[in-house]
């Protein structure tokens, strides 16, 4: 009976040995579990910091870009008009402004077609062209002129042809706020004959700023 006791005591504590290393094991388990999660949960966090900093400074990079386009396009490249005469201009005298009554495109109001003058909204680059018809056997000199003074000449001559003639000039000017452009005909040059415009052919005045 002793003996049965003790072989009873001995099963019992060998069963307790092998309960308790089980749960040491499931313990340990556990442990290296929880450390998995919090190292990942790290991670996660540092990959999360990372890309609000991307983010961010992508954000940054993007608003400082469409800051620069708007202040572009509010400075620059916002000028342009297209105006023709409606009527013809019969018998200029010299130094007459001519008056393009007429306004397709006026981008930034610079133009007056009530003066003919472009007065320029901003300093910049322009382009500016003029297209003069004359009538047959006429001549008409004409030029583009900043503050008065000429920049560019041209002559439409069909004095010696029974023929309408056309002529375009262009010039690039480098041109100050508040400068006025305008088309005239040439205040030196005796002018015969008309300066002509339908709807089959325009004389015209048109300019844009480059930049």
């Amino acid at each position: 009976c002793v003996l049965s006791y003790v072989n009873c005591d001995e099963a019992a504590h060998q069963q307790s040995g092998d309960l308790i290393g089980r749960l040491m094991d499931t313990i340990q388990r556990l442990e290296s579990r929880v450390k998995e999660l919090e190292t990942s949960a790290i991670y996660g966090q540092k990959e999360r910091e990372d890309m609000r900093a991307r983010f961010e400074d992508l954000s940054e990079k993007c608003d400082t870009e469409h800051s620069g386009i708007a202040k572009r396009q509010g400075n620059s490249n916002h000028n342009a008009f297209y105006a023709y005469m409606s009527t013809n201009l019969q018998y200029p005298h010299p130094d007459r402004t001519f008056v393009f009554d007429t306004v397709r495109t006026n981008v930034g109001s610079g133009y007056s077609n009530s003066s003919g003058l472009f007065t320029a909204p901003h300093a910049g680059t322009f382009v500016f062209a003029w297209t003069v018809v004359v009538d047959a056997t006429s001549f008409v000199f004409s030029e583009l002129s900043v503050n008065n003074v000429a920049m560019g000449n041209v002559i439409s001559d069909s004095q010696e042809n029974n023929e309408y003639h056309t002529t375009t000039g262009m010039v690039v000017a480098q041109l100050s706020h508040g400068d006025v452009v305008k088309v005239r005909s040439n205040p030196k040059v005796t002018i015969h004959g008309s300066v002509l415009s339908s709807n089959t052919h325009r004389t015209s005045f048109s300019g844009f700023q480059l930049y």
